[in-house]
């Protein structure tokens, strides 16, 4: 029972890093391309600003329907020597690449370095944040589990945050991975009631409650 019940712990945490990319990495790429296109100048100033963030965008679209280029090293030396909102894009579509070859130290790598991007909107920040926490949430040392809890506490307590629940599901698996069983089956328990939740979320919290449920009636046996 304890082997199926790991495998299947593992099988979520697994799970959960491409599916939260998949579910959301488009549509954060999307939005934030929007953003770019939609941006306007009035002034001289504003219009060569505008100007500059065209070719940039153009150069990054470039590089994404080229399919004749090694599409990582291009994105890696344009994020180098680009500026703006289209380098967030860049960011997003370079880690995603990554998580897909199965890179996933350099995908940890190039969302951290947009977790620290002070020019990028803080929804961005958040998900890399979470998407670096769920890559490293089994390797991680109590010194980190410390600094991680900080970051998800950070997320968690502002209402406003897109990922407020993935976040509280993060927290969740950390305290269930200390063998604190009650205090993860009361994050999953509040992620499943959670109102205008997307189903796929709360059926995430319902199977890890559930499981953190029979792993703390093991315990207690």
């Amino acid at each position: 029972m304890s082997d199926i019940l790991q495998e299947v712990d593992e099988a979520l945490k697994q799970d959960k890093i491409i599916k939260l990319w998949q579910n959301y990495g488009r549509y954060l790429i999307a939005a934030l391309v929007l953003v770019i296109v939609m941006t306007a100048a009035k002034s001289a100033y504003e219009y060569q600003h505008r100007t500059s963030s065209e070719r940039a965008t153009t150069a990054l679209l470039s590089i994404l329907n080229n399919d004749g280029v090694d599409k990582q090293a291009a994105l890696s030396e344009y994020i180098k020597t680009s500026k703006g909102g289209s380098v967030i894009v860049a960011q997003l579509e370079l880690a995603g690449a990554q998580l897909k070859q199965g890179d996933s130290e350099s995908a940890f790598s190039t969302f951290n370095a947009l977790a620290d991007n002070g020019k990028a909107p803080a929804y961005f920040q958040d998900f890399a944040k979470l998407m670096s926490i769920q890559i490293k949430m089994d390797t991680m040392s109590d010194e980190q589990i410390v600094a991680i809890n900080a970051d998800l506490e950070t997320i968690i307590n502002d209402e406003k945050s897109l990922w407020r629940y993935h976040a509280m599901l993060n927290r969740a698996a950390i305290k269930a991975s200390q063998a604190d069983y009650k205090a993860a089956i009361a994050d999953a328990g509040r992620v499943k009631t959670a109102p205008n939740m997307p189903q796929t979320l709360i059926n995430r919290a319902i199977a890890l409650e559930q499981l953190y449920t029979i792993k703390l009636s093991e315990s207690d046996s």
